[in-house]
């Protein structure tokens, strides 16, 4: 039996020749005349499949289709993309990213949400503390600054209040400063709304989700990766996923008791009576005093001896996610406070082998008391010497016209790529890092 066969030569010998057809290696031996091929020539084989008693298929026929202009050089390069893509598991893991991404639509698609191709240019890129944008310049003096979309977080809110009661945006994000195995300052993200539901809801979708592309991975939702050590975990994403509060973690993990209403000076005072360090004081109050952030001190234990052991084995050796709910107030972002805990906002994390993988909310509907936060925020960053960015006023007025009682997500994909492909950095799980470009 023959066929032909259209490819690029990796290896070439008298012997055999190694050929990259786009979707497999072939180790061909040689039947015909191959003297004037090289590595990294395109050609086209006719190949004659192994009979019993060989152990490869041959080449019989072979002809050139294109010569790169740069043969004679090793090839493959060690600075070329070829190299880069071919010399561990990016490119199978790239395949697999495709398959997942597929994945996603068709799961939002059986359950009746609508994609919305979120804008990538925005007039404001978010007033949280943590956040980062990079500006947009116009090319016409007056029209003013616009920024890259660090989440579709207002736009798709917006869509909400127009009626669309199931929405989801799969796409680039952009933050600024961000850096680590764990982070590019392009990324992937999933959001999706649900309207008249609360966070409970987009919560189940997240464990829902993952534990689908688990199983269309690795045929189960039950599978194997390695730690930074290089040891192997067993990580189990089956449903339920276990919901516990950040008060509860935080008094098990850290023998903390965090209401999330302390004043700063009461939260330092925990914090050293618990035996931790304060960290250094990043700000300065109206007498020019040094004085702490609230969330400086929340996360200066929280990270550090709390998010860690999020990643502990069960009694059975089995790791399984963990979702953190009601969070402090301070950290409220775009989140409604809990009814009847003033303290705590409705605010949910899920953590898989102690990775942050979303962040949720019961969403804040009260244009009021959204505007009174962005003051504030705006005010903060200010005082934390961050870029001032605008308050986006086409999202308060949505929110005046109505924002139906809804719970809404933020999902890193390529974070949970990293995880369900035993990924040690993000750029494994992404055909171009921002170093490569």
């Amino acid at each position: 039996m023959r066929k032909w066969l259209r490819g690029r030569l990796i290896e070439v010998s008298p012997q055999s020749l190694l050929v990259d057809d786009g979707d497999k290696l072939w180790r061909l031996a040689v039947r015909c005349e191959v003297g004037s091929l090289v590595a990294a020539d395109f050609v086209e084989l006719q190949v004659d499949f192994a009979v019993p008693g060989e152990s490869l298929e041959s080449v019989s026929a072979a002809s050139l289709l294109a010569r790169p202009v740069g043969t004679g050089q090793p090839f493959p390069s060690p600075g070329g993309d070829y190299f880069r893509i071919n010399r561990d598991r990016r490119r199978q893991i790239l395949t697999q990213r495709g398959r997942a991404l597929a994945t996603i639509r068709g799961y939002f698609s059986r359950h009746d949400f609508l994609e919305i191709e979120a804008p990538l240019i925005v007039p404001s890129p978010g007033l949280e503390l943590h956040l980062q944008g990079f500006s947009v310049a116009d090319a016409r003096p007056e029209v003013p600054p616009r920024y890259l979309i660090t989440s579709p977080e207002y736009q798709l809110k917006r869509l909400l209040v127009a009626g669309l009661p199931r929405i989801y945006s799969l796409g680039k994000v952009f933050r600024s400063g961000e850096a680590g195995p764990h982070h590019n300052p392009e990324f992937t993200m999933l959001e999706w709304y649900r309207a008249f539901a609360g966070w409970e809801s987009v919560a189940t979708d997240v464990a829902a989700l993952a534990a689908e592309l688990a199983t269309a991975i690795h045929g189960s939702p039950r599978f194997t990766r390695h730690d930074d050590r290089g040891q192997k975990q067993l990580i189990d994403l089956s449903l339920p996923w276990p919901q516990r509060t950040v008060r509860q973690v935080v008094q098990e993990l850290a023998n903390l008791d965090i209401r999330g209403d302390e004043s700063v000076d009461e939260l330092a005072q925990k914090i050293e009576h618990g035996g931790y360090r304060i960290p250094q004081p990043t700000l300065r109050n109206e007498q020019d005093e040094p004085c702490w952030a609230w969330d400086d001190l929340f996360f200066s234990v929280f990270l550090d001896h709390v998010e860690s052991k999020l990643a502990l084995p069960d009694s059975d050796g089995v790791l399984r996610p963990m979702v953190l709910c009601d969070w402090p107030r301070p950290l409220c972002a775009l989140a409604r406070r809990k009814p009847g805990f003033p303290e705590v906002v409705e605010r949910f994390e899920a953590y898989v082998a102690g990775l942050e993988l979303c962040n949720g909310f019961g969403e804040l509907c009260d244009p009021a008391e959204q505007r009174q936060r962005f003051v504030q925020d705006l005010a903060e960053r200010q005082r934390r010497g961050l870029s001032a960015y605008p308050i986006d006023e086409r999202f308060l007025s949505a929110l005046a016209e109505g924002l139906p009682p809804s719970g809404g997500v933020a999902l890193g994909v390529d974070r949970l790529l990293m995880l369900l492909l035993d990924a040690k950095h993000i750029r494994d799980v992404l055909p171009f890092a921002a170093d490569e470009l």
